[in-house]
Order: structure tokens, then C-alpha cells, then sequence
């Protein structure tokens, strides 16, 4: 069996008119490099951009993506259409779970295989890890994060500053509060350029009026690639891209070389690339399912080989909550205002030396107005994002993110021989079981039962409420409501803190 442009469901190979006059894919007839990445997502468009900056002019750098040209950017700089809606029209098929969503293991999202990857359909939030986050972090890695690749992380990836007024006067009005006792409340980082603002949020000496958009790779690889015609013809050194190209195979070869075995989805054809180094950056799911078909998999330690698709990582939120105010204490909030808030646990423990607050919290004001996309003025309020009758308030949406540790029963399973679309179990986010007898363990010293639980999220009345509810005393329900019934019952407790 080879790989075809059927064999993901909704996979979309075909070749763009648009793509070929913006930019200039590899020409060249040579099939050696110093570098392949294979991906152009978040990791490999990143890498490629970084590796052209310092050695382009050097080293020959090829980077390979089986999807196809779909956006020149991320879809928010083009039109208002969410996010998370227009990935799931790109969603393939690269897998196969047991369940729905229903079942205590199941994903509810498919990857998109594109150029740029899920760079062009992310939300762009880049919230910062804690620092009792990194206790569970492995030694060098923490090390590494703590010495300041977090920080170069954000400015790489265009880290904003700042919502404007409204949001910075509710994060002051929200610093006095009692929440600010086991909370850092801060405007949420998101990767949107805005070099008009200096890192303290206020206009710098050049002040550009237009916005730059949020970060993807799409753009980032674009721009080292150049406006067709070019002027590089592929065959010296520098960065080449080449979409429409899927991996088949990584093979050992001479002379401390790898060989790659692409195929062509729009014409069926085989073509080898070798180099030096190769870089598996196709995602963490499509890159453990290409190591484990290559030939140089038997070679791997076995401990590696045992590790290779395990420990998925995800991070659990639960539902939103959306109410409507018009204010937060003292400070005015304008229907067409907007912030993006996040409450980061401090981490402080209590009595029992237990993590008080094992998660953090955002808080989201007028979220449709975070990107200047009104094409149509006259369809500001079209859908009722921030509409509430006539009353003129701000919608607000608050929902809590939950601390994780590596999960080696997440794992991308081996495929049948000659097959690309393995199983994939991976633990269903809206169940509480394992969050209360696993995550919460092993993150927060919790040794609680689910009452505990919710009694240290919620307000006795809530808690209450929740204890005696109708059909809270069958397991399945319990789990299906658990996010749902978190959310709510905190949303009140915030919502009493943040409105006094």
C-alpha cells in the first residue's frame, strides 16, 4: 500500500494558481541537503525560519509538507469566521478511536495537514508556565525554560502587549480584589504583533496604525522564500519548501546521511532527498507514525522504541461560562471594548501542603473583538457575538484550565503493516475520573473525592446543589457534568470576587 490523496479523509491535495505567483517552491534537481524538516507547522516553520536567518547562506535547507496551500496567513487576518470552525473543515482522517464522545477515551478534534499547519487555524494565546507548573517538568528542560527560552519563545512568536485601556484598568481593578491573594491576574499573552507598543503597553516612538495580524508560519516561511519569479533557483544553498510532499519512508544511509522516500499526492510520483540531518516536525501525531513505518526504526534503542507515540499531552478546560455586564467594580466596560484576562495559580499551598488552586483561570471580554476584521460596520453585531437585546453590556466568558502531567496512556498506537491510519487512544477531556484520581495527584498533592473536590470549587450553596442533583449519583453522568458544574460553580465565586 502506498499513500494517495484518499487515504486521509478530507485531505486536501490540489495545486494553487494563487501559491505558484506568491511564492516559489523547489525547482532544483539536486537531492542532497544539509538539513530536511519535515513539517511547517508551529515547529518546523519556526525552525526553518531560524535555521534560514543564521545559515542560509551556508547550508542547503529543504522543508517538506504533505498538505497544500491553503491560506497565505492565519485565517483570522483574512475574515471573522472563527477559528475553530474553519479547522474543522480542514480536519483529516489520520486516525481511528474507539467511542464517542461519550466514551472515557476519545479526541474530539482531528489535526489539519496544510502548509503552515495549525499555525494558520490556532488561537495565537501563549499564556506563560508557572513556575510550580515547572516543578514536573524534567530537570534540563526546566533548567532550559527557566534560562530564558520562554522568554525568547514570546518574542518569536510576535508576544503582545497589551489590549489597550479597558483591559489594563481591569486588571488593576482585579489586582485588588481577593483574588489577587492566590492568583497573578494578567492581560493574557497572545502572539499578535504590535510593534507600535512598548513592552510596558503604551505607544512607542513610531506607532503603526495597522495591525499585523496573529503569528503563523504560513507567513513567517513565505516571506523567507521570496515573491515569485525568485532569484534562487534551488540548486545552492538556502531554504527551499516543497509542499505537497508526503514522507513515506526515512532510511539509513552512507556516510551518516538519512534518505527520505517522498511521494507526490498530486501525481503519484516517488522522489528521494537525503541529508545530514532531519528533523521530525509533522506533529505529534504525524510524527511518531512516520518514525515507527521507517526502515531505521529497528535500529532505535529500545528504550526509545517504547516511547516513541506515547505520552500525548493535553490540556483539559472546562465549558464556558458567558454572562453580560456592564461593568467590573468601578470600571466602566464598553460593549465594543475587549480583553483577554488570565488568573495564574500562584501555586501557594495550604496546611496540608497541597497546591490550594491547581489551575488557572481566563476570562475573556467581547472575544469577537480582539481582531480588526470588520470588514462591514454595518455587521459588527452580526450573530450576536457581544449582542444582549438592548442593554448594551459586554458579553464575558470565563473558564478554568486544568495543570498536566505527561500521560503515557495518551498514545498513537502502531499502524497495520503497510497502513497509515492507526488507532490513537487519548483520554476524553470532559470526564472527571482521571482528573481527580491521577492529574490532580500527581500536580497538586490532591488526595480528595469528588465532593472535595467540588467543594473547594464552588460555593457551599453550588456544592450543594450538585451533591443532591437529579442523576449526579450514576458515574457516567457524574464525569459528563463535571466540567460543566466546575465552571459554573466557580464562575459564581469569581464573579462575587471581581463585581464588589
Amino acid at each position: 500500500m502506498s499513500f494517495n490523496s484518499s487515504t486521509y479523509v478530507n485531505f486536501v491535495s490540489a495545486a494553487s494558481a494563487a501559491q505558484e505567483r506568491l511564492f516559489l517552491q523547489y525547482l532544483g534537481h539536486r537531492s542532497d541537503f544539509d538539513i530536511i524538516i519535515i513539517g511547517s507547522g508551529i515547529g518546523g516553520g519556526v525552525l526553518g525560519d531560524d535555521l534560514a536567518e543564521r545559515l542560509g547562506k551556508q547550508k542547503r535547507i529543504l522543508v517538506l509538507e504533505a498538505g497544500s496551500f491553503l491560506y497565505p496567513t492565519h485565517v483570522y487576518n483574512v475574515c471573522r469566521f472563527p477559528n475553530a470552525s474553519l479547522a474543522k473543515h480542514f480536519g483529516c482522517g489520520t486516525f481511528w478511536q474507539s467511542g464517542n464522545e461519550q466514551s472515557q477515551n476519545y479526541i474530539g478534534e482531528q489535526p489539519q495537514l496544510n502548509f503552515g499547519g495549525r499555525s494558520i487555524f490556532w488561537s495565537g494565546l501563549i499564556p506563560s508556565i508557572q513556575g510550580w507548573e515547572l516543578e514536573f517538568f524534567p530537570d534540563r528542560v526546566r533548567q532550559d525554560l527557566q534560562s530564558g527560552l520562554l522568554a525568547r519563545a514570546g518574542e518569536t512568536m510576535n508576544e503582545s502587549r497589551s489590549m489597550g485601556a479597558t483591559a489594563q484598568a481591569i486588571v488593576s481593578k482585579l489586582r485588588q480584589s481577593p483574588l489577587a491573594q492566590d492568583f497573578s491576574i494578567q492581560e493574557t499573552p497572545r502572539a499578535l504583533h504590535q510593534p507600535y507598543l512598548t513592552s510596558e503597553g503604551v505607544p512607542s516612538d513610531q506607532f503603526f496604525t495597522e495591525p499585523t495580524g496573529v503569528f503563523n508560519t504560513a507567513e513567517l516561511l513565505i516571506n523567507q522564500a521570496g515573491l515569485t519569479p525568485g532569484v534562487n533557483h534551488g540548486d545552492g544553498p538556502g531554504l527551499q519548501l516543497l509542499l505537497n510532499h508526503f514522507v513515506e519512508d526515512v532510511q539509513n544511509a552512507d556516510s551518516n546521511r538519512f534518505e527520505l522516500v517522498t511521494r507526490n499526492s498530486l501525481t503519484g510520483q516517488i522522489r528521494n532527498f537525503n541529508a545530514g540531518t532531519v528533523v521530525l516536525a509533522g506533529g505529534s501525531i504525524e510524527s511518531p507514525k512516520l518514525l515507527r513505518r521507517s526502515s531505521l526504526f529497528p535500529w532505535l534503542p529500545d528504550g526509545v522504541k517504547s516511547l516513541v507515540g506515547r505520552g500525548l499531552t493535553d490540556h483539559p478546560t472546562s465549558n464556558e461560562i458567558t454572562t453580560f455586564v456592564t461593568n467590573i467594580g468601578s470600571v466602566p466596560i464598553p460593549k465594543d471594548s475587549h480583553a483577554k484576562i488570565v488568573f495564574y495559580s500562584r501555586g501557594l499551598r495550604d496546611s496540608q501542603n497541597q497546591i490550594r488552586y491547581p489551575f488557572n483561570v481566563e476570562m475573556n471580554i467581547n472575544h469577537e473583538y480582539w481582531h480588526l476584521r470588520e470588514n462591514d460596520p454595518k455587521e459588527r453585531d452580526s450573530g450576536g457575538a457581544t449582542s444582549n437585546g438592548n442593554s448594551g453590556a459586554s458579553r464575558v466568558d470565563i473558564k478554568f484550565s486544568f495543570g498536566n502531567c505527561l500521560d503515557n496512556t495518551n498514545e498513537v498506537l502502531p499502524a497495520p503493516p503497510f497502513g497509515y491510519v492507526p488507532q490513537v487512544n487519548f483520554r476524553n477531556l470532559k470526564w472527571m475520573d482521571h482528573l481527580a484520581q491521577s492529574r490532580f495527584p500527581a500536580v497538586a498533592g490532591w488526595q480528595k473525592s469528588y465532593d472535595e473536590i467540588w467543594a473547594r470549587c464552588t460555593t457551599p450553596p453550588v456544592a450543594s446543589a450538585c451533591r443532591t442533583g437529579q442523576g449526579m449519583t450514576d458515574p457516567s453522568s457524574r464525569n459528563q457534568l463535571w466540567t460543566r458544574i466546575c465552571a459554573l460553580s466557580a464562575h459564581s465565586i469569581f464573579m462575587s470576587a471581581i463585581c464588589r
